[in-house]
């Protein structure tokens, strides 16, 4: 199950249908549905497999291992560590390796001591984008400022507490009728076909953060990851669909859009804040830091070419 799509200039648009509920592969459901003498006969089918030298798969294939860059001579410009016991991971901030060592600080990740294994699922919200709120307009200092725009029914959000699709998020008897700023299709049942952005709403679209932060913590940590696609002069040429195949291999991460619940109208769903998130599931089995890269999106590149008076990529 991958996440992907996400648009640091665009609003954190990720393309995944996933529901409040939990989601079980096909796989997992056949187990659960299987009785004892099923389950009996296909674990004696996966000895027999093994005895013979093959390979029993009883369930889905294990995810990948993640092998971000890795620093040569350890981290360099250490910032900050920041332990999450509870998962087995160490997330750390340093000089990044992306853009040829230009990028500025960077995000990375590396086992805790005594753990050998971390997996997580895609849809886990990783850790916090940034200290900041949302406002009328965009940031014009900085390339943090996260847009507020989804544009697709299968676009994933957060709203109290679980990851949605928009669709179920906006279905029929979900006490959810609109998502600020935008227009939706629906079909004759009610369901939604498609969303997209209000052109004349009013309110705030962008999510800015705070000129300052303080210290970094898991809460704000997210900013400091790049995007791994895309070269610090503004791409790797071929536009969008060598962009989203590099996004895919490389970035570990994308922005989705944390929704609340408008308090005077309580069937109206409004932006609060991104989330950095998993955007695959994926195994981390490295001691040593290696650098998370976070999907800015296709536009972000294209408009900070324009920006520079460049005809496209370079």
């Amino acid at each position: 199950r991958n996440l992907s799509e996400g648009d640091l200039s665009e609003g954190g648009e990720v393309g995944a249908s996933v529901c409040d509920q939990e989601v079980l592969s096909v796989s997992e459901r056949e187990l659960l549905s299987m009785s004892d003498d099923e389950l009996l006969a296909l674990a004696d089918g996966g000895e027999e497999a093994l005895a013979d030298g093959g390979e029993a798969q009883l369930v889905q294939a294990a995810p990948p291992v993640y092998d971000g860059p890795t620093p040569a001579k350890g981290l360099q410009g250490l910032v900050c560590s920041v332990e999450l016991p509870e998962v087995g991971l160490v997330l750390e901030v340093a000089d990044s390796l992306a853009g040829g060592g230009g990028a500025g600080r960077g995000l990375f990740v590396r086992l805790a001591e005594g753990v050998d294994s971390v997996t997580l699922p895609a849809g886990v919200a990783f850790c916090g984008y940034a200290a900041g709120g949302m406002e009328m307009a965009a940031d014009s200092e900085g390339g943090k400022t996260v847009g507020f725009a989804l544009r697709s029914a299968d676009t994933s959000v957060f709203f109290e507490q679980q990851l949605w699709s928009v669709a179920d998020l906006l279905a029929p008897g979900s006490g959810v009728r609109h998502i600020a700023g935008h227009e939706v299709e629906r079909d004759a049942g009610g369901r939604v076909q498609a969303i997209s952005p209000d052109p004349d709403w009013g309110g705030a679209r962008y999510f800015v953060p705070s000129r300052e932060q303080g210290d970094l913590s898991i809460m704000n940590i997210g900013q400091m990851s790049n995007d791994l696609a895309m070269s610090l002069a503004g791409g790797a040429g071929g536009g969008d669909s060598q962009y989203s195949a590099e996004s895919r291999s490389r970035n570990v991460l994308v922005l989705v859009q944390r929704l609340e619940r408008d308090p005077d109208r309580p069937s109206v769903a409004r932006p609060s804040r991104p989330v950095s998130t998993l955007a695959a599931d994926v195994t981390f089995r490295n001691s040593a830091p290696m650098e998370l890269g976070c999907e800015y999106g296709e536009r972000y590149w294209s408009r900070r070419a324009e920006a520079r008076g460049e005809d496209g990529f370079s």
